[in-house]
């Protein structure tokens, strides 16, 4: 994680705001790895979830759970690629 850290944003309430504004409606978790006992889930707007992505969960944009990812967590970080950042 890192080497590539200066590419991921951690979620906040600005990227949400984006993501809805760009009509994104759902939101796919990825597991990206562990870094002294911290989790780094990585969130993709509007992507596909592919078979056997047993790590990997879909998430409505207007859900309890999205909302939940804003909190701060000890253990767990939600962090977005800059490429997801990008404006259309």
């Amino acid at each position: 994680m890192s080497m590539h850290a200066n590419s991921y944003q951690l979620f906040s309430k600005e990227i949400l705001s984006i993501w809805k504004n760009q009509d994104v409606s759902y939101i796919k978790v990825e597991e990206l790895s562990t870094v002294e006992g911290i989790t780094f889930f990585e969130l993709i707007p509007d992507s596909e979830l592919l078979d056997g992505g047993e790590q990997d969960t879909l998430y409505a944009i207007d859900s309890d759970d999205v909302e939940d990812m804003l909190l701060f967590s000890k253990n767990i970080r939600f962090v977005v690629h800059n490429i997801y950042l990008e404006e259309d």
